[in-house]
């Protein structure tokens, strides 16, 4: 409806403008037929009949293009050469309205270039016909810098235009780009939401079929172990009720209300039997950045059971000046140990973590260090 609206209202100035040429037109010959030398059909009445009619044609055909989006270059040449001969011919009159009237349109609705030459062309015709009709010297300098002066208004006119039409680009641009980064914000929300789901997912599933599997194991040997079994499967509530703190946690980091890192790393290793220290002063850490610590110490909590049983982790985050560092390690396994749950759950592996921490802005290591495992994480902040 706005944008109908918005038409109409086009459209009415575009023929108001119009109106009000063809009725310039209408008053100007008027005007020009009462004054002396007069049209008339022979000498130099008939010359001025002659122009007077080229120059209204002239000026209907620039109405004309100008409904019709066509180049008005034509139309305002025309125009500014017969209204200079008009000049020349009727120089006590209003002829010279006619060449003044296609310097300040060409200066309006043309690039300069393009309005400076029809403008010349006006001053040119007006010059030569000035000196072979014995026109007055002041008359034609007059005319003249009346042409220039068209020119220069028409021109500020063209400036202010483009400075408009180039503001309403920009406002436009702004808009879309305004549009595009509410988009990709939904859609890195969306990805953020989809990522916390499948990590928590992952890792509680992951770390609860390890617990069932190993049950299992104990009770399908030739000599079942069910005291061992009885804590799997209490180990695999315990990893379930873990999960629903997991996604109370992360409806929380979503909203940004996190709560302070070191306990919640401290909570999670030292759950597990490990140990956390905490070197320099704590601050508040963008959620994302925390999450991917988080997600790390977990990560390498589940490692250490997967594949060092019985080998508690050890983590440290240090907070230095711009960046805080954690790192998480654990003995190497015995050569012949027993791993049962290696090739057990899913978990969301070293290369989720990787992704997590790079789109964070840090980066992320894991390998032998020695006779233990560690990773380590660094994220601005």
């Amino acid at each position: 409806m706005g944008t109908l609206t918005e038409t109409l209202r086009d459209r009415r100035y575009v023929w108001g403008i119009q109106g009000m040429r063809l009725g310039g037109l209408f008053a100007l010959g008027v005007t020009i037929a009462g004054v002396h030398p007069q049209p008339g059909l022979h000498g130099r009445g008939l010359a001025l009949s002659v122009t007077l009619m080229v120059a209204a044609l002239a000026w209907i055909g620039l109405v004309v293009f100008d409904v019709r989006k066509l180049p008005l270059v034509a139309p305002l040449a025309v125009m500014a050469v017969s209204g200079g001969l008009l000049g020349a011919l009727q120089p006590g009159g209003p002829a010279i309205a006619v060449a003044a009237v296609a310097s300040f349109a060409a200066g309006s609705n043309l690039a300069p270039p393009a309005s400076t030459a029809v403008t010349v062309l006006g001053m040119f015709a007006l010059t030569v016909g000035g000196l072979v009709l014995g026109a007055p010297a002041t008359a034609v300098i007059g005319f003249v810098v009346i042409l220039g002066t068209a020119l220069g208004m028409g021109m500020i006119r063209y400036g202010v235009a483009q400075r408009a039409d180039q503001a309403e680009l920009l406002l436009e641009q702004t808009r879309r780009a305004s549009a595009a980064e509410t988009e990709a914000a939904v859609l890195g929300e969306r990805t953020r939401i989809a990522r916390e789901i499948h990590d928590i997912l992952a890792h509680s599933l992951g770390a609860l079929a390890m617990q069932v599997e190993a049950a299992q194991a104990l009770l399908t040997q030739q000599e079942p172990d069910v005291a061992k079994a009885v804590r799997c499967v209490e180990r695999a509530g315990q990893l379930t009720r873990e999960g629903l703190a997991e996604s109370r946690r992360a409806v929380h980091a979503l909203r940004d209300d996190l709560g302070p890192l070191p306990s919640m790393i401290g909570s999670l290793v030292e759950a597990d039997g490990g140990a956390m220290a905490t070197v320099g002063g704590p601050r508040r850490l963008p959620a994302d950045a925390a999450l991917a610590l988080y997600r790390t110490a977990q990560e390498a909590v589940t490692n250490a059971r997967k594949h060092a049983p019985g080998q508690a982790v050890a983590v440290e985050l240090r907070y230095d000046t711009d960046v805080v560092r954690l790192s998480a390690s654990n003995s190497l396994p015995d050569a012949g140990a027993d791993r049962p749950l290696t090739a057990t759950g899913g978990g969301f592996g070293l290369d989720g973590l990787r992704e997590r921490i790079e789109l964070v802005g840090g980066t992320l290591t894991a390998g032998p260090d020695g006779d233990r495992w560690v990773v380590r994480a660094v994220v601005p902040g």
